[in-house]
């Protein structure tokens, strides 16, 4: 079981793309992970000025608004051991 004790992080990134070649080789070498997403900070000041930006005329949010793809940050920790040989494997 990885603790907040016990762990270290191995990976930080907004590419899912990355994340995912990490857990899964992480997954397939039989090393335990744990994966934290959150939404990116920036993009929800993005929103918020977006919002604050409206005039009352304005019906809704703005068309740029929607065009913006939500920015998630991608964690990978495993255990402090394991730190070494999930580096090694992945290639970071």
């Amino acid at each position: 079981m990885i603790t907040i004790f016990n762990r270290a992080e191995l990976f930080v990134d907004t590419n899912s793309e990355a994340a995912a070649k990490v857990w899964s080789t992480l997954k397939a070498n039989g090393i335990e992970y744990e994966m934290t997403t959150k939404q990116d900070v920036a993009a929800l000041r993005k929103a918020l000025h977006y919002y604050q930006g409206m005039s009352s005329t304005t019906a809704g949010m703005p068309g740029s608004y929607y065009g913006d793809t939500p920015n998630y940050v991608y964690k990978i920790y495993v255990r402090k051991a394991d730190l070494a040989r999930a580096k090694e494997l992945c290639s970071l």
